[in-house]
């Protein structure tokens, strides 16, 4: 693969992100280990026919019609405004809103209105989760804390690696300050397998720890190095950080 080549599918992989497409593209060309719960079975367990939720964010359309949501009970929040447009489109067939949150802590919802809402690597504002659960609702987030130094000195030198702070034991009284009884909670650090960088480039934009500014464009030359490293090895591995918790408003 040419240096050029390496950048036009970097960014190709980066405009499928920001245009709403699902990881499912990405079938064969990356592989994780599996983790020791099962996230989407945990939200099936919490919902009923007629359970009205909110996705505050799993990166993902089929992960949220995988829940079988009921017409006009699911919601999904969306911080830009062009893939929230997006997003309206493809979602509107199944009777699904989308609102675009601009901030996480003023969250465009009335108090109450959910019995769910979850986030998988997504932001999110304790206090105002907890405003727009009903009493007794659930609240799920299942994060990435980072991944190892492997890939941090290329791809984002000079940024402090999250998996310091954002982890199980500061998500807990993140949680309790906010007023909810935390349920549930689980670490792991899953081994990851990328058969093309660009696979990595989508990659790190939907596991949400990024730094704000991250960009295919700014980091080419990284994202060419790492290439090479591919093109000898065959694979390309980290470890990343996950970590997940299930709490209820009280």
């Amino acid at each position: 693969m040419t240096r050029s080549e390496c950048r036009l599918l970097c960014a190709a992989e980066e405009k499928a992100f920001y245009g709403g497409k699902g990881s499912t593209h990405l079938n064969g060309r990356w592989f994780s280990d599996s983790l020791p719960w099962d996230f989407q079975q945990m939200l099936r367990s919490r919902l009923t026919g007629q359970s009205v939720f909110l996705d505050l964010g799993s990166g993902s359309v089929s992960f949220l019609l995988s829940l079988d949501p009921a017409p006009g009970c699911a919601f999904y929040g969306e911080e830009d405004e062009g893939t929230a447009a997006i997003l309206r489109q493809r979602f509107k067939p199944y009777g699904v809103e989308v609102r675009q949150v601009v901030d996480q802590k003023d969250l465009p919802f009335s108090d109450g209105k959910f019995d769910l809402v979850y986030t998988r690597n997504g932001r999110f504002d304790p206090s105002e989760v907890c405003r727009v659960l009903k009493k007794g609702g659930y609240f799920l987030t299942q994060q990435s804390g980072g991944i190892d130094g492997r890939f941090n000195g290329k791809l984002f030198p000079g940024w402090k690696e999250t998996a310091g702070e954002d982890n199980l034991n500061s998500a807990i009284t993140r949680l309790e300050d906010a007023g909810f009884l935390v349920l549930k909670g689980q670490e792991a650090r899953p081994e990851i397998r990328f058969r093309d960088v660009g696979a990595l480039a989508y990659w790190i934009h939907a596991a949400g720890w990024q730094p704000l500014d991250f960009s295919v464009e700014k980091q080419e030359e990284a994202f060419w190095e790492l290439q090479k490293e591919l093109e000898q090895s065959g694979v390309l591995s980290c470890r990343e950080h996950q970590f997940v918790a299930e709490a209820q408003k009280v």
